[in-house]
C-alpha cells in the first residue's frame, strides 16, 4: 500500500499538485537513490520513517482554531520527515546531518522544529542528547522551545517522559535536556550538541554561530542542524550561503548525502499575482496558511507597487 506521503512523490512529479522545481527535485532524489544509493552505502529504513511519524500524531496543537487537537502532518510534512529520518548509513546511523527547509512564514515551521527538537531528545536513542533552539536573540530562541513546553504539557503521554521548567526540558531517565540558545547567551562554550534547531537563519549576519554550533556536534554519532527560515535576500548571509548549496546539492552540481533540503517558492518567471503559484511558497495553504489572508495581502501589496 503507498503510504500518504508516498502519494505525495507521486502527485508532485506527476504534476497533481502544484510544486516548484525544488520541490520536484527533493523527490526525484528520494526516488533516484532508492535506486542507486546502494552503490554508495545508503538505504531507506521505512520503520524509521514510520516511527518519526508515529511520535508527531502524539503532539498536540497549542495555538489557535486546532489548540488541544492531535497533531495530523499534511503531506508533504510527512514527505519532510520520513525522508530525513528514514535514510540510513552502512552502520545504521542517519544519513543525513544537516537539514535546509526555506519556507513562508505560517507554514507550521515552529510547529515540525518543535517537534523535531523533542524527538531528538526523547525517542532518537542518545543518551545525554543536549538539543538546543539556537537564534541570533535567545528570545527569538525561545519560539520554537516555548512552543515545546506547551506540546509537552498538552500530553500526558510526554508529560510522563519529561520535566518542564522555564528554561529548560529535561529527561532525567536519558539525562537529556533541550534549551533556547541565543547568540547572545553568556556562553556557547562547552555545548556537546546532539541537535540544533537554527532559527530563522535569513537572519543571521554571518556563519559564526553556525560554525560554533557545528563543531560541537563532532562527538556525537548522528548529529542533525535543523535549518529553518523564510527566504533571505542579503548575499552576504548564512541564509543565502545555504540556499545556494541546497540547489546545487537538489540540482546534482554537488553530491552531498549528509545534507537534505526543501526550498518552496515560486519559480523563476512566474507571476506573484497569480494564485495558482502561491502554493509553491506556501504548501500549508488553506491549512495553516489562510487563502483569504494570501489574497488580501497581494492586493494591497499589487495596490501599493501600482
Amino acid at each position: 500500500m503507498t503510504s500518504v506521503w508516498g502519494g505525495y512523490i507521486d502527485d508532485v512529479l506527476s504534476g497533481r499538485v502544484v510544486a516548484n522545481e525544488w520541490t520536484r527535485l527533493a523527490c526525484e532524489r528520494h526516488r533516484r537513490d532508492l535506486e542507486t544509493g546502494h552503490e554508495r552505502g545508503l538505504y531507506f529504513d521505512e520503520g524509521a520513517a514510520q516511527r518519526v511519524l508515529a511520535f508527531f500524531s502524539m503532539l498536540a496543537h497549542s495555538k489557535g482554531e486546532w489548540a488541544g487537537n492531535l497533531v495530523e502532518l499534511e503531506p508533504w510534512q510527512q514527505f519532510h520527515f520520513a525522508y530525513l529520518f528514514g535514510w540510513k548509513r552502512e552502520d545504521g546511523s542517519r544519513r543525513f546531518r544537516t537539514s535546509f527547509l526555506e519556507v513562508a512564514r505560517k507554514n507550521g515551521k515552529s510547529l515540525m522544529a518543535s517537534g523535531v527538537a523533542l524527538y531528538m531528545m526523547i525517542a532518537d536513542g542518545e543518551s545525554g542528547a543536549e538539543i538546543y533552539s539556537a537564534a541570533v536573540k535567545r528570545d527569538q530562541a525561545r519560539i520554537t522551545f516555548s512552543e515545546a513546553q506547551r506540546m509537552v504539557q498538552q500530553s500526558a503521554a510526554l508529560k510522563q517522559l519529561v520535566k518542564v521548567q522555564r528554561h529548560n526540558i529535561h529527561s532525567e531517565a536519558t539525562f537529556s535536556k533541550f534549551e533556547p540558545l541565543g547568540a547572545d547567551s553568556d556562553s556557547l562554550d562547552g555545548l556537546n550538541i546532539h541537535c540544533a534547531i537554527t532559527d530563522e537563519v535569513h537572519a543571521w549576519k554571518d556563519r559564526h554561530m553556525w560554525d560554533v554550533l557545528e563543531t560541537a556536534t563532532g562527538s556525537r554519532r548522528q548529529p542533525l542542524m535543523y535549518a529553518i527560515t523564510t527566504a533571505g535576500f542579503d548575499r552576504q548571509s548564512l541564509c543565502y550561503q545555504l540556499h545556494e548549496y541546497a540547489e546545487k546539492v537538489l540540482s546534482g552540481v554537488i553530491e552531498d548525502d549528509s545534507f537534505a533540503a526543501w526550498i518552496y517558492s515560486i519559480d523563476e518567471g512566474d507571476d506573484w499575482q497569480d494564485e495558482s503559484a502561491w502554493r509553491k511558497a506556501n504548501p500549508n495553504l488553506g491549512v495553516s496558511k489562510k487563502l483569504d489572508d494570501v489574497r488580501r495581502l497581494a492586493k494591497r501589496a499589487g495596490e501599493m507597487s501600482a
